[in-house]
């Protein structure tokens, strides 16, 4: 189960114990376990809110649950959606954009990005019903996974040295994307039916624009692009559920 212990230390805070060094393959087949794992990040989402909804305001409850959701993940993909915004407003190569998202300061760029994108979040969960919050919460973390998959998988590494993402992103198979694309579909329709396979489509539409993007604007991929795009495309299913409920 090493690529799941893989998965795990990448897109979680949960301890995985000490890390014996894997073989190649372990780390193209932990794309498979991007959706469950967002799955897992949703459970404990829907346990915080049903702890602190019949305690809290509403309001007290969708700022907690916000920053449960954030430190779930490390703030790991809100530091590369920071990077990317700084990147591609400044740069105006590939080798200007990678620089300066490898810069650890941040500019005004990341700034209004990210708060801009956690406002959205906090308008979003607190603007949803309680009928829709808990299916939401289950389901888009899984979908925010899933749109990482997509480009991670698909696109070569943009940097000539090595990242964090980079021994994921040079093994990954096609088989990994089509079994990570199955559990996506599953998922979504096992919480929410056809919205749910409505959201992983437009996950998906997300996760492929975003490819697109950065095959041009850096040349591939990167560990901050692909955080970028689990957010981008969290806040977009977020969006569509208060659309569509």
């Amino acid at each position: 189960m090493q690529s799941l212990r893989l998965a795990l230390g990448c897109l979680t805070i949960v301890p995985v114990g000490p890390r014996a060094t894997p073989p190649d393959a372990a780390f193209g087949r932990s794309w498979i376990w991007f959706p469950l794992i967002g799955l897992l990040i949703g459970v404990m989402l829907v346990g915080a809110y049903r702890l602190l909804a019949p305690v809290m305001p509403a309001l007290v409850t969708t700022v907690l649950v916000l920053g449960i959701w954030v430190l779930l993940t490390g703030a790991l993909h809100l530091d590369g959606l920071a990077d990317v915004c700084d990147g591609l407003y400044g740069g105006h190569t590939p080798t200007e954009r990678l620089r300066i998202m490898k810069d650890p300061h941040l500019g005004t760029m990341a700034a209004v990005g990210v708060a801009m994108h956690l406002l959205l979040k906090f308008a979003v969960l607190h603007s949803l019903s309680s009928s829709a919050i808990v299916p939401a919460l289950l389901l888009i973390p899984c979908l925010g996974r899933y749109a990482m998959v997509i480009p991670g998988t698909t696109l070569p590494y943009a940097r000539t040295e090595d990242g964090a993402a980079a021994s994921f992103v040079r093994h990954a198979t096609v088989s990994s994307l089509l079994i990570a694309t199955l559990a996506a579909l599953a998922l979504s329709w096992a919480i929410a039916g056809r919205i749910g396979l409505g959201l992983c489509g437009v996950v998906g539409g997300v996760a492929l624009m975003a490819r697109a993007v950065f095959s041009r604007a850096l040349g591939g991929i990167t560990g901050d692009a692909l955080g970028a795009v689990g957010e981008i495309a969290e806040s977009v299913a977020l969006v569509c559920v208060v659309a569509w409920c």
